[in-house]
């Protein structure tokens, strides 16, 4: 066997293991459907090399000739759908579809053209050149930034080069008169190797990404809440101290809402956990209605919900803030409840500004308290405290509160 013939096999194996790990990781993370496409995408890579091979020991070699082009210019179709469903995007196949059925047009009308010229090279790797532009420009649509993003569409820039380069690589090493001289041609050699080397490197990143991502996810929903959707206590956790650590650095105001749905254990009794359920989810989609996309919106537990609110331009010693804003906005909103079918609905609430030297967790119980002072006082009102106190770093609230529990009572 020559080295072309052992280049090919090389080139099947790593396929084949792009489509066993591909289709692990489909199994594995059933959200990752663009899993799927890279899969089929290496399993129409794998049977290349292999109609590569049949070729040269069969008699079929018109067959599996078109068959293997047909098989990788398939391949790099279906990794541009893919790239766009693991980008979340609307799946767009007609620009793929049309690619292909245009590249199998034009290979069927090179069948009995001049091998190894200049014009027949060309027009044999076009298509592919295509193909892995419109990879290039899926890529360019994952909203995932970072250095491994980069990194592919630098793997699918050169694939693309690498492609436009060849027919003049043929020219310059001969790729033989006829498809049997080309199976044992220098240059199939240096295709084969040269193509296999940079597909594996794209597989690589591509693999990064979609491992990157279902991590991300893995850790979005340990910190979201299953009925809600809002952050739970741990992404609180998470999240909190960087918008703490962001309004100490700028000198920006940040304000804690702590809400707590009053009467809630009614609904409970009277409708069912069923229509309780429905409230809790009615009542996060109205905070995040509300809330702009710097407000931390928080599920503490049971009916207890939290928000953090960043202010840079509310004065501390003013209690009309964009906190207080926001709790005008959601009492308002919550007298429209009837209309959704839903029991009428009160909330009852505290406000509280960080105070220099104070930790996430003392502004939390800060306002827990002061909800609670408000459910004291007769519910259905939200209380503020306009100036901003010093405080001594206490307990950990998150130590000690259970899931619809208060820490401070007041």
């Amino acid at each position: 066997m020559n080295a072309a013939v052992y280049a090919l096999i090389a080139n099947s194996c790593m396929a084949a293991l792009f489509v066993v790990t591909y289709g692990v990781v489909a199994i594995t993370y059933s959200r990752q459907r663009a899993a799927v496409w890279f899969m089929v995408s290496y399993l129409l890579g794998f049977l290349t090399p292999i109609c590569e091979l049949l070729f040269r020991f069969t008699d079929y070699r018109l067959l599996f000739a078109v068959l293997g082009y047909a098989a990788f210019l398939g391949a790099i179709t279906v990794m541009s759908v893919g790239i766009q469903a693991f980008a979340g995007h609307r799946l767009c196949r007609r620009p793929a579809a049309l690619l292909w059925a245009g590249g199998m047009t034009l290979r069927m009308s090179l069948l009995g053209g001049t091998r190894n010229s200049l014009p027949y090279e060309m027009l044999f790797q076009l298509p592919f050149a295509l193909g892995s532009i419109l990879v290039l420009f899926s890529i360019r649509r994952i909203a995932q930034k970072g250095p491994i993003r980069t990194l592919l569409m630098v793997v699918f820039g050169i694939i693309g080069a690498h492609f436009l380069a060849k027919p003049f690589m043929a020219a310059s090493l001969g790729s033989g008169h006829s498809a049997q001289y080309y199976a044992t041609s220098y240059y199939a050699v240096v295709s084969q190797v040269s193509t296999g080397v940079l597909l594996v490197a794209a597989g690589l990143f591509l693999m990064l990404l979609v491992i990157q991502k279902a991590l991300d996810d893995t850790i979005r929903d340990a910190e979201s809440d299953p009925l809600t959707g809002l952050a739970n206590r741990r992404g609180l956790a998470r999240a909190g101290p960087a918008l703490l650590a962001e309004a100490r650095r700028d000198g920006h105001g940040l304000y804690a809402m702590v809400l707590d749905l009053d009467h809630f254990k009614r609904v409970n009794d009277m409708f069912g956990h069923a229509m309780g359920d429905r409230v809790l989810v009615a009542f996060a989609d109205l905070l995040r209605t509300v809330a702009a996309r710097d407000v931390l919106a928080v599920r503490l537990g049971g009916e207890e919900f939290a928000l953090l609110v960043p202010d840079a331009f509310g004065p501390a010693e003013r209690s009309d803030n964009r906190a207080s804003h926001l709790a005008g906005d959601i009492r308002a909103l919550l007298r429209r409840f009837d209309r959704q079918g839903l029991p009428p609905l009160t909330v009852s609430g505290g406000i509280v500004r960080h105070a220099p030297g104070e930790t996430l967790d003392d502004l939390i119980a800060r306002a827990d308290q002061l909800a609670y002072r408000a459910k004291r006082a007769g519910r259905d009102h939200i209380l503020h405290e306009p100036v901003p106190v010093s405080v001594e770093p206490s307990h950990d609230w998150h130590d000690e509160a259970q899931p619809g529990r208060r820490v401070a009572t007041g």
